[in-house]
């Protein structure tokens, strides 16, 4: 059998993965929505408020991050902004397949599925956020890491030093993304795994594991001790502040800890899958299947070659070991989150199951690999090709369902903030109550007070009106009804604290002028994909419709109280 641990990476499979990022993500470089954090973070972009973005992330013990940030106020261009998260996704999908394809333990063909699978599994439906390509681009680092910490085991001499520093360098950084810390023991393991292959030492029983894991540990002490050198140094030098003191602080119950086990799993994995046979668009799926079609058809003609050599790896009888550390890599990317309290939901908050996509392909792999092993049928070529190409329409028809709510997002957000630059006169009030009254899609349907102090700076100037959506009314603990002035609240400590300039609204008056702003449909019916086309088509075909399109997609008016 050919030895694989010295198999490079090949040509065709990182076109092939490139064509597949932007076959399941295109739709995200034309969405110039403002959404969650980033409504935050560009109004401080655009007017280079320095000191509002290093106090933010400081105050969350992650100053690492502003420096990934600065250099976003010269974009200047939201489309480029969003093209960083997926361009996080794309290197998190190429670290995958090399990864797998220089462990040995996978064929060229599993690689490179693995790696598709890792950006289509529509788990972390959040990649038209820009801040979170900080989240993507630190998980990227870590796999590439983990690359360099493999690829020494094969080097000799001062390239071996260097690479050595250099995996470790990369590291340090990736970590500032704390979950990290605890994935970390996967890719250890598997740096272990691939080191036992390759000496061909045999672990026949505990003591001959610990023995052989022991001495590995200490001939990489640097590694071994990196994730406990980062704690301590993370703990001394990036001391959390103000009411992020306690975030992500252990919750290590047993009800906070089996509530957020279920979570993940019915959030991270039960969800996305029923989402994605449930509810389909036609048009949508329709596409999806099309272009699935077209890159399966690729994928056979460049693996055509090597499919023999492709069928005689995958038959091997290690799929249990490959469906073990799955497992193994899944509870590292779900136990740091569960520990702290924390759980996907739809939303935003799916981007707590970013580490999930990886392991449950691996996991996927390795069960393929079982089934072939054990079962005749399954080895014919058709079956896998019928499958694949199945598992690609619908989890594409996903993604591209996700990118049209949140594409019919942003055009009723860009047509309320038409509606503000055309009434300046608007602008005279302190206080702003949403009444929000056009039902969106779980997914883009969470609004925050800071996605209107945001437009509210960015059209009229100023930092000094506030806006209550229904959800922030509780978080801020209000306890007046709209029109009652001064507004009051029981939690004045976390108005003073989040109502900043990264806000937008760090010179509020809550004991001004009140005013209701309402947002209803119009008479059309809304749907996510029709919106998202119209608007796609106005934006980039007939630009000059865009204005008369947005006008006539919801109504906005305003009532002093």
């Amino acid at each position: 059998m050919r030895d694989q641990l010295q198999a490079k990476p090949k040509l065709s499979s990182l076109l092939l993965l490139t064509i597949a990022v932007l076959f399941t993500h295109w739709m995200a470089f034309f969405n110039e929505g403002i959404f969650a954090e980033d409504a935050g973070l560009f109004p401080t972009l655009i007017y280079n408020d320095w000191i509002a973005i290093a106090d933010m992330f400081s105050s969350a013990g992650v100053p690492v991050f502003t420096y990934y940030v600065w250099p976003m106020a010269f974009v200047g261009n939201v489309f480029l902004l969003k093209s960083t998260v997926i361009i996080g996704v794309y290197f998190i999908a190429i670290f995958s397949y090399l990864l797998a394809s220089k462990s040995g333990f996978f064929s060229e063909r599993e690689s490179l599925v693995l790696a598709i699978f890792t950006q289509l599994l529509p788990i972390p439906t959040i990649t038209v956020i820009f801040t979170y390509s900080i989240y993507f681009a630190a998980y990227a680092l870590f796999l590439l890491a983990t690359y360099l910490f493999l690829s020494i085991e094969w080097m000799r001499g001062r390239s071996h030093y260097l690479l050595r520093a250099l995996a470790i360098c990369v590291y340090f950084i990736a970590f500032t993304l704390n979950s990290l810390l605890v994935l970390y023991a996967a890719g250890f393991v598997l740096v272990y795994a691939v080191w036992l292959r390759r000496t061909g030492r045999r672990v026949r029983h505990a003591r001959e594991l610990i023995s052989t894991f022991w001495s590995f540990c200490l001939a990489r002490a640097d590694f071994t001790l990196l994730p406990l050198v980062y704690w301590v140094y993370k703990a001394i030098f990036y001391q959390r502040s103000g009411l992020y003191s306690n975030y992500n602080g252990f919750s290590l119950d047993v009800e906070s800890i089996a509530k957020n086990s279920y979570q993940f799993i019915v959030n991270g994995i039960v969800f996305p899958l029923a989402k994605s046979l449930d509810d389909w668009n036609s048009f949508l799926y329709l596409g999806a299947a099309v272009s699935s079609i077209l890159f399966v058809a690729c994928f056979v003609f460049v693996n055509r070659g090597d499919a023999r050599n492709a069928e005689l790896d995958e038959r091997r009888g290690d799929g249990f070991k490959i469906i073990g550390f799955g497992l193994f890599l899944l509870l590292c990317g779900t136990l740091p989150y569960i520990l702290v309290n924390k759980s996907p939901a739809p939303g935003v908050l799916m981007r707590n199951a970013m580490l999930m996509p990886l392991p449950i392909s691996v996991v996927g792999i390795g069960i393929w690999r079982v089934v072939k092993f054990r079962s005749t049928n399954l080895r014919s070529h058709s079956v896998a090709i019928v499958l694949f190409v199945s598992l690609l329409i619908v989890f594409t028809g996903r993604w591209w369902e996700s990118y049209a709510a949140w594409q019919a997002r942003a055009a009723k957000d860009l047509a309320v903030s038409q509606y503000l630059a055309d009434h300046p006169e608007w602008s005279a009030f302190s206080v702003y109550w949403i009444a929000d009254k056009l039902p969106m899609s779980p997914e883009a349907s969470e609004y925050g007070f800071a996605d209107y102090t945001s437009k509210f700076r960015m059209h009229w100037g100023g930092q000094t009106r506030m806006a209550f959506t229904p959800g922030h009314i509780s978080f801020f603990g209000i306890d007046t009804q709209p029109g009652v002035r001064p507004v009051h609240s029981k939690l004045p400590d976390r108005i003073a604290y989040f109502c900043n300039a990264w806000a937008s609204a760090k010179d509020i008056d809550l004991s001004g002028p009140q005013a209701e702003l309402e947002i209803t449909p119009t008479q059309r019916p809304w749907n996510n994909a029709s919106v998202a086309s119209a608007y796609l088509y106005y934006r980039f075909i007939e630009p000059s419709g865009l204005k008369n399109y947005l006008a006539e997609l919801v109504n906005v008016t305003l009532r002093a109280l």
